[in-house]
């Protein structure tokens, strides 16, 4: 059974270019609402938190491949998630997946789109790699408020593989004409209609990526 490693909180930093709390720490438990996580503090509240990405998660076993490319040890919850989670991952996780987690209900919402931030913050075009490798982490939105706290088994109360998983649809994300075969997944998933349209301009050739790389 998957587990929660750390849960983790931000404060907002001065990069100079710009403010983030993307590099958050460990701490015992956090408490989850509809609009996010208390106490986790959001810089660019346009496009991070709500009730679509009230909690982000992101898998443990990604940090393997994020260490090696930014050449040092980084700790749960730098690459911005307020949960790490042993034993799941993208290709285990499915759009719309509902999980119990200490005494909360989350709802797998979506992928989280490579930040630029992480460029700076972590490692130079490690937002590039993210997107090329299809290690986005996920967001969930809250159907249960409660509070999780490190150590909690994540129990699965639904789950449908007939939606897309956060791989897959990293995978059109990334490179849609190579999975035309998701296509029709990709249609019957219940998933905000900005993703759908995100597919569609890959498709076209006209989605301009060129904010993962800025900075």
């Amino acid at each position: 059974m998957a587990v929660v490693k750390s849960v983790n909180i931000g404060i907002i930093k001065d990069y100079g270019e710009f403010s983030s709390a993307m590099d958050k720490h460990s701490v015992g438990s956090i408490i989850c609402d509809f609009n996010g996580v208390k106490d986790d503090n959001l810089s660019d509240t346009k496009h991070h938190g709500g009730v679509d990405k009230a909690v982000f998660a992101n898998a443990f076993s990604n940090y393997k491949f994020f260490n090696k490319f930014a050449n040092r040890s980084l700790n749960p919850g730098q690459m911005g998630e307020n949960l790490t989670i042993l034993d799941m991952d993208e290709k285990s996780v499915y759009i719309g997946d509902i999980h119990r987690i200490g005494s909360a209900i989350l709802e797998v919402s979506q992928p989280r789109k490579p930040c630029a931030k992480l460029n700076k913050i972590i490692a130079p075009k490690i937002s590039k790699f993210i997107f090329e490798n299809c290690l986005s982490g996920w967001y969930y939105r809250v159907l249960k408020p409660g509070i999780i706290t490190s150590g909690d088994k994540i129990e699965i109360i639904a789950q449908n593989q007939n939606n897309l998983s956060i791989m897959e649809l990293n995978m059109l994300f990334y490179a849609p004409k190579e999975h035309l075969n998701l296509i029709p997944k990709l249609q019957s998933t219940n998933i905000q209609n900005s993703w759908k349209d995100t597919i569609t301009a890959r498709l076209k050739g006209v989605y301009d990526d060129s904010y993962m790389y800025k900075i």
